[in-house]
């Protein structure tokens, strides 16, 4: 009788936990957000424009050839190389400074939204992930 009691209480105070977090308002975070700091010209070029954690502001660009591994303005010891899957996917390979990292762009069916992830090692030789999601304006 104790270890159902048991079992009970803990049940209940288990599905109170997962109402409680379910319940948790959004607060600021309520909205539609856009990231827009890539900017893609006709000719292929592709803008990055970056503010980093102490308010500074770099931008950074290059225009890619498919097959050929070509420099990154704006960042130092950066190349990319870009391969076209098809008509929706393109791969990058990155070098900076000696470590690799790799990248995939997806274009929605749409045309609409655009989904990058990446994964390499950071400076300080910790692997990291990002993604980032892209809406057309």
């Amino acid at each position: 009788m104790k270890t159902r009691l048991l079992v009970l209480t803990f049940s209940l105070a288990v599905m109170s936990l997962t109402v409680k977090a379910a319940d948790m308002p959004p607060g600021g975070f309520v909205g539609t957000w856009k990231v827009n700091f890539a900017v893609i010209d006709p000719d292929g070029t592709v803008t990055i424009n970056e503010t980093n954690s102490e308010g500074k502001s770099t931008s950074w660009h290059y225009k890619p050839i498919e097959g050929q591994a070509v420099p990154v303005v704006g960042r130092d010891n950066t190349t990319v190389l870009v391969k076209k899957v098809n008509d929706h996917t393109n791969e990058h390979t990155w070098v900076s400074n000696g470590k690799t990292s790799k990248s995939k762009a997806v274009l929605s069916k749409d045309g609409k939204t655009t989904t990058f992830t990446m994964d390499g090692t950071d400076k300080d030789g910790k692997p990291f992930h990002e993604l980032v999601v892209y809406d057309k304006e």
